[in-house]
């Protein structure tokens, strides 16, 4: 991980942008008057769970964390990472041997996404497929849904993905370091995965850093996933998580199933805020990650496994980042409100039905079983009473011991209370009794904060439309008339709109190294990872044709972006009774980004032509 990216793990950006400017609590978000420019309405905004922060008032302009400081300062990337880097107790440093490491990384990368290709390939065409192809079909899910999810085919051989790759310029030793093959005795090398449907595993950038592989034959394990690699931890991965991360901010709930073709029935029914934890108990990694995007969880469960300890260890570790209590800045906020930070609820399914059985036999009950889910500490209440005789003392002193504990963490007074007159009459015990051994067991502020910052942070989300338009222009210094064109602000990362504006401000002759030299050295390993990446050959032609596709794809990533950020809006505006001030301010702002360039119109249409004349 970069610097860069464990800066922005470490900082929240409230508490950044409150040391320079006073916020107010906006729904879920905070606003503002500007300090950039002069205005009597807030028209700036900070959006917590995107770590971004944009005004929409006469600025119009927005960023990170990065962005601010530097723009509030008036300083350089290079300055305000320090600053930055300082406050969140990162050491910055630039070692070779980190160089080195992050390219064998980006060469793992390529070579996983190599393999989904070949497998991908097999499951649509050779013969040999035709068992997996009968059991996708079986399973309801459709050509569509393989081709989106790159879904393959393993052939019954032992060096078949080898000599494949191998081909393609990867060594043996490198597939081994990819977790594809494995290493023989005496010499040689024999493939991981033989005659199995392939499921690539993604990463939340896209990136393909493994695979799940299920047995299409009496071959055990059923399901096989990928060794633990550079790039492949399957206790911080989710199935599905590059496919879900953005209905999960917009409906403002994951939900966890348990396997892969759970996921890709969800996706398939466009139910796309369904992930799954790679087959383990969800740890605290994986609910770092869905942390990021909301702070609602619901998980799928089997109705027969309310004792399960495993199942439980799972929810326990959900309950414990979901249940935090809010924080003194968010006090302050919320003026003393001491509201939970999200909830955590648990589907329970028909007995012995999967979720991906229930959403192809009837989407609407998946909808009303999520509608209907039970909040987790009614869910502990059954998991516990089930396994224990409440008519002994030893079954009811169990049942205080196991679920007192998790009803003192309760943060909402009214709801604890409702707990513990619950408990009251479930064991017999006096519930003034029960109130006060919970306060002794509540965690003090410390302790809290012990806990925060004991759970691990997760990578931030990257930029991979905007890192391969800048390696098309970094690689190719024919495409800089194009490149110009290109205005910074579509470049959301700050890391990579500085490595843009750097590139836009040197010319073909000063050449690589001067681009280099004027950069930050944080910066200059973001530029030489960009720059060591190999693209497939290519005609000029063709390589105009992929920056003017890149080129529009991150406008239309930028008008999204707008668009959800005045939908939010609009709708804490309705609240609050400003609607047609934000309204007016935010439609100006689009209206002003639906302007494209003269460059660019000529850029698209130039590019329409030459798709329309291959075609013909």
């Amino acid at each position: 991980m970069s610097a860069i990216d464990e800066i922005k793990q470490r900082l929240d950006i409230v508490d950044v942008v409150s040391d320079y400017v006073t916020l107010q609590k906006s729904g879920r978000n905070f606003k503002a008057l500007c300090p950039f420019h002069t205005e009597k309405t807030p028209s700036f905004f900070v959006f917590p769970e995107q770590g971004t922060w944009h005004c929409f008032g006469s600025c119009g302009t927005g960023g990170d964390i990065f962005s601010f400081v530097m723009k509030q300062a008036s300083i350089d990337f290079g300055a305000a990472l320090r600053i930055l880097a300082e406050r969140a107790g990162v050491t910055l440093v630039a070692k070779q041997k980190e160089r080195a490491v992050d390219k064998e990384v980006e060469r793992l990368y390529l070579i996983n996404e190599a393999a989904a290709q070949y497998y991908h390939h097999l499951l649509l065409n050779a013969k040999a497929a035709e068992t997996a192809r009968r059991h996708l079909s079986e399973r309801g899910i459709s050509k569509e849904t393989i081709d989106s999810f790159e879904l393959g085919f393993s052939p019954d051989s032992w060096d078949a993905l080898c000599q494949h790759l191998e081909g393609r310029g990867y060594k043996g030793d490198e597939l081994v370091s990819a977790g594809l093959v494995i290493a023989k005795e005496g010499g040689g090398f024999r493939d991981m995965f033989r005659n199995r449907l392939m499921i690539p595993i993604r990463n939340d950038g896209g990136k393909v850093v493994g695979f799940g592989a299920r047995a299409l034959d009496s071959t055990i394990p059923k399901y096989l996933n990928s060794s633990q690699t550079a790039i492949f931890d399957k206790s911080g991965l989710l199935y599905g998580i590059d496919r879900a991360k953005g209905a999960i901010r917009e409906q403002g709930l994951a939900i966890i199933v348990e396997g892969y073709m759970d996921v890709l029935a969800a996706h398939q029914y466009g139910m796309a805020n369904v992930v799954a934890p790679m087959g383990t108990s969800l740890t605290q990694k994986q609910v770092g990650i869905i942390k990021r995007l909301t702070r609602n969880l619901a998980l799928a469960l089997d109705a027969d496994v309310a004792g399960d300890q495993a199942t439980l260890r799972g929810l326990e570790v959900a309950r414990q980042a979901f249940s935090e209590r809010v924080d003194r800045r968010e006090k302050r906020w919320l003026e003393g409100d001491s509201k939970m930070e999200g909830k955590v609820k648990v589907i329970l399914l028909p007995r012995g039905k999967d979720p991906d059985e229930v959403i192809r036999e009837c989407p609407e009950e998946w909808r009303r079983l999520i509608d209907e889910a039970s909040p987790l500490m009614d869910y502990f209440f059954k998991a516990v009473t089930s396994t224990l005789d409440l008519s002994h003392e030893d079954g009811k002193s169990a049942a205080v011991a196991q679920l007192l504990p998790r009803i003192s963490e309760i943060a909402d007074s009214v709801e604890r209370e409702l707990y513990l007159r619950r408990l009251s009459k479930l064991v017999g015990l006096d519930e003034k009794t029960l109130a006060g051994e919970a306060a002794r067991l509540k965690p003090t502020a410390r302790e809290r904060a012990k806990k925060a910052v004991s759970l691990p942070t997760t990578q931030s989300p990257s930029h991979p439309l905007e890192e391969y338009c800048l390696t098309l222009l970094l690689q190719h210094p024919g495409l800089r008339e194009q490149g110009m064109a290109l205005p910074p602000d579509y470049f959301e990362g700050t890391e990579n709109r500085e490595l843009f504006l750097a590139w836009q401000n040197t010319t073909d002759a000063d050449g690589f190294e001067r681009i280099r030299q004027g950069l930050d050295v944080s910066l200059q390993e973001h530029l030489d990872t960009l720059m060591s990446r190999v693209l497939p050959p290519a005609s000029e032609r063709e390589m105009e044709t992929a920056l003017a596709d890149c080129t529009r794809r991150l406008g239309e990533q930028h008008l999204r972006r707008l668009k959800a950020l005045e939908e939010v809006l609009l709708t804490e505006a309705e609240s609050e009774g400003d609607k047609n001030v934000i309204k007016e301010q935010v439609e100006t702002l689009l209206q002003k980004a639906l302007e494209p360039t003269s460059q660019l119109k000529d850029l698209f249409e130039k590019a329409r032509r030459e798709r329309k004349g291959a075609r013909q």
